[in-house]
C-alpha cells in the first residue's frame, strides 16, 4: 500500500510540474520593448486579425478576434471575442506567441489564478480557441463571447440575415452568402446565440468555422468536432508549409540563430495569412482602409511577392502576382496601375488622405521583375508577353527630356525618385532580354536604349553636398488635400530619400553613387540604435514628421544593403533594431515615432513583416 501511495504522490507532483512548467516555459521572456499590436493568423482563404494587448483593447473596447475575413476583404464578420471569467481581478496580462502560428493570452488574477487563451487558425478554414488554467476550481466558471458584425458597411451594406442554434451549433448567415458556424467540443457547453452576440457558458473549446454555404460549413464543424487534437493537426500543416520553403541557414555558432528563425517564421507566416487568393492589404488592423475595406497597394503586394520568391513560396508569390495581372484591375492609362485601390479592386482614395491618383510607376518596374523571377524558377510565364510590353512601353513613354521618371512612386510624393529611376532601370533591362527571347527584336533594342537613357542620367540625382543620391524635386512641400504639386519650377530642391536600395534590391547594379548614398544613410538618417528615417520634406509638419520617423521597410532595405556588401555588422544592428522594436506578438510596425513615444497604429504591416523577413533570409546566406 505505501509503495502504490508513494508512486501516486510521485505522479502528482510531476503532473503538477508540468502543468506549471507549461504555464511557464512559454510566458514571452525578453527585453524587447514590444510596442502595441495584433498578431495576423490564416490559411489562405481565412484571415483573422487578433489581439488582447491591453494597448489595443482600450482603443478598440474589443478583444481577441477583432476581424475576420473569408475568400476577400469586401466584409469583416466579427468584432470581438473574449473568456470571461466573473467577479475576478486581473493582476497582470501578457499577450504573445506560442508558436508562429498560435497567439496566446496569459492573465494573472490576484488569487493566484493563471488563465491561458490560444488562437491558431486550422487548415479546414476554422479558428479555434482555447482556454486553459493553472489549477481546477470548481468556482471558476468562464462565459464566451462573440460579437458579430451585424450590419457592415462598406461601399455597401451586407446584412446579418440569420442567427439560429440548432444542437448547440451555433449558424449565422450574411446577405452576401457567407456562412459562420460556432461549436465547441463538450456537449454539456450551452451556447446561445441573441441579436448578434454568441455566449458559451463554461466554455474552454471552441471552433469558429467560415465557408460559402450552411452544408459547407456543418459539414466542417462536423469532421473538426471529431478530431481529437486541432492544434496538433495544425502544428503539422503549418510546420510542412513553412519547411516546403526555404528557411535561414545560421552558420555554426551564431548565438542569436533560433531567435532569428522564430522571428523569421512569425513574420513569414503573418504574409502568408494576409494573402487571401492574392489579394495582401498594406494593412488590416484597421489603420488604412476605405468604406471599412482594407486597402490593397500593388506596391507594397509586389514587394510581399519578393519575399515568397525569396524563400522558395512560389504558390503565394503565383497568386499574388496573377491577381494584379487580371484583366479587371482598373487602370489610370494604357499601362498605369493607381497607387492603392479597395477590395472591389476599385481605385480608391485612402482613408487616410493617400490620394489613389498619385502617379506610381515604379509597380511596373516591379511587377515586369516578378514575372521574370517566377518563370526562371517555374518555367512558367503568368502574363502574356504583350501585358509585359504595355507595362515597359508606358515606363519609356514616361521618361521626360531629363532621361528620368518623374513620379510619386514609393513615397507617394512626386519627384525625380532614385529608387524608382533604379527599379524601372533594371526592369527595362529585363524587358529586353525578354523580347529578345521572345525574337522581338526592335522591342528588345527600345528597352534597353530607354533602360541605359535613365542609367546615365541617375547622376543627376547625386546631391555633392551630401555626397548621396537624392529626391530631385520641384517643391519641398505637399498641396491642401495631400496633393503631390507637379507644377514644373525654376528651381529644383534635393531631398534625402533612404527608399533608394530597393532600386538594388529590385536588380539595378550597386555603383559608386549607391555606395555614397549607403554611407550617408548610415551616418545621417540611422537614429535609436538602427532605425532608417525614411525621407526629408520642408516646412509640411505633418510630411516632415511622418518621413523623419523610423521605418521598418526602409530599416530592412538597408540591412539587406549592408548584407550584399559584406558588412554583417552593419546588417545584424538593422536586424536587431527591428526585433527589439516588434510588437507584442512579434510582429513588424509601420514605423516608430521619432521620439519614441509610440508606434504607429499599422502594427504590423504587411510590407514590413515581408522586408524583416527577407533581412533574416538574407543575412543568413550571406554572413560568415
Amino acid at each position: 500500500m505505501k509503495k502504490k501511495h508513494a508512486a501516486k504522490s510521485y505522479f502528482n507532483f510531476f503532473l503538477i510540474f508540468f502543468i506549471i512548467l507549461s504555464f511557464s516555459e512559454i510566458i514571452p521572456q525578453n527585453s524587447n520593448r514590444q510596442w502595441k499590436g495584433y498578431s495576423i493568423l490564416g490559411n489562405g482563404k481565412l484571415c483573422v486579425v487578433y489581439s488582447d494587448d491591453p494597448r489595443i483593447t482600450k482603443l478598440t473596447g474589443c478583444n481577441g478576434i477583432q476581424h475576420f475575413y473569408f475568400d476577400n476583404y469586401s466584409a469583416d464578420y466579427i468584432a470581438s471575442s473574449s473568456f470571461a471569467l466573473v467577479e475576478k481581478n486581473i493582476l497582470t496580462q501578457t499577450t504573445g506567441m506560442k508558436n508562429f502560428f498560435t497567439a496566446e493570452t496569459y492573465i494573472k488574477y490576484k488569487d493566484g489564478l493563471i488563465q491561458k487563451v490560444e488562437c491558431f487558425i486550422h487548415p479546414k478554414d476554422a479558428a479555434v480557441l482555447s482556454l486553459k488554467f493553472n489549477e481546477e476550481k470548481k468556482d471558476v466558471k468562464p462565459l464566451f463571447n462573440l460579437v458579430l458584425r451585424k450590419n457592415i458597411l462598406t461601399d455597401h451594406t451586407t446584412k446579418l440575415t440569420s442567427l439560429e442554434v440548432v444542437n448547440n451549433i451555433v449558424i449565422a448567415e450574411w446577405s452576401n452568402g457567407f456562412v459562420l458556424g460556432l461549436a465547441s467540443n463538450s456537449a454539456s457547453n450551452k451556447i446561445e446565440a441573441v441579436d448578434s452576440i454568441i455566449t458559451a457558458a463554461d466554455a474552454k473549446n471552441i471552433i469558429i468555422a467560415a465557408a460559402s454555404s450552411k452544408e459547407s460549413v456543418e459539414s466542417k464543424l462536423n469532421y473538426l468536432l471529431k478530431q481529437k487534437d486541432l492544434q496538433s493537426q495544425a502544428s503539422i500543416y503549418w510546420n510542412n508549409w513553412m519547411n516546403s520553403g526555404k528557411l535561414p541557414r545560421f552558420k555554426n555558432g551564431f548565438s542569436e540563430a533560433k531567435k532569428y528563425l522564430n522571428y523569421f517564421k512569425g513574420t513569414l507566416y503573418a504574409v502568408k495569412s494576409a494573402c487571401i487568393d492574392g489579394q495582401v492589404p498594406a494593412d488590416i488592423t484597421g489603420q488604412f482602409v476605405t468604406n471599412n475595406m482594407p486597402q490593397l497597394y500593388p506596391r507594397d503586394a509586389m514587394m510581399c511577392a519578393r519575399v515568397f520568391l525569396l524563400t522558395g513560396h512560389y504558390q503565394e508569390a503565383k497568386s499574388i502576382i496573377s491577381f494584379w495581372t487580371r484583366k479587371n484591375i482598373p487602370e489610370k492609362s494604357d499601362g498605369e496601375f493607381y497607387a492603392r485601390y479597395d477590395a472591389n479592386a476599385k481605385a480608391v482614395d485612402g482613408g487616410s488622405g493617400a490620394r489613389f491618383n498619385e502617379p506610381e510607376w515604379d509597380a511596373n518596374g516591379y511587377l515586369i521583375q516578378l514575372l521574370n523571377d517566377f518563370h526562371k524558377a517555374k518555367k512558367i510565364w503568368l502574363a502574356h508577353k504583350s501585358f509585359i510590353y504595355k507595362l515597359a512601353d508606358f515606363l519609356v513613354s514616361k521618361i521626360d527630356p531629363s532621361g528620368l521618371l518623374y513620379e510619386g512612386g514609393i513615397v507617394e510624393w512626386t519627384g525625380y525618385l532614385p529608387s524608382t529611376n533604379m527599379t524601372c532601370a533594371a526592369a527595362l533591362q529585363t524587358a529586353s532580354v525578354i523580347a529578345a527571347e521572345f525574337g522581338d527584336k526592335f522591342l528588345s533594342k527600345k528597352y534597353l536604349n530607354a533602360s541605359d537613357k535613365i542609367s546615365n542620367s541617375l547622376h543627376k540625382l547625386f546631391d555633392k553636398k551630401r555626397k548621396a543620391l537624392c529626391a530631385l524635386r520641384f517643391h519641398g512641400v505637399k498641396a491642401e488635400g495631400n496633393y503631390s504639386i507637379t507644377t514644373p519650377a525654376k528651381d529644383t530642391l534635393y531631398l534625402w530619400d533612404t527608399s533608394l536600395n530597393f532600386g538594388v534590391l529590385w536588380g539595378f547594379p550597386n555603383n559608386s553613387l549607391v555606395v555614397q548614398t549607403n554611407k550617408f544613410i548610415e551616418d545621417s538618417t540611422c537614429k535609436h540604435g538602427g532605425g532608417v528615417e525614411y525621407f526629408e520634406a520642408l516646412d509640411n509638419a505633418w510630411l516632415s514628421n511622418y518621413g523623419g520617423d523610423l521605418f521598418f521597410f526602409t530599416t530592412a532595405a538597408e540591412s539587406q544593403y549592408q548584407c550584399l556588401q559584406g558588412n554583417y555588422s552593419e546588417a545584424k544592428k538593422h536586424i536587431d533594431w527591428m526585433i527589439y522594436n516588434s510588437n507584442s506578438y512579434g510582429l513588424m510596425p509601420e514605423r516608430i515615432y521619432l521620439n519614441q513615444s509610440d508606434c504607429s497604429e499599422a502594427s504590423p504591416l504587411s510590407w514590413c513583416n515581408a522586408e524583416f523577413a527577407a533581412s533574416v533570409f538574407v543575412f543568413s546566406q550571406r554572413y560568415k
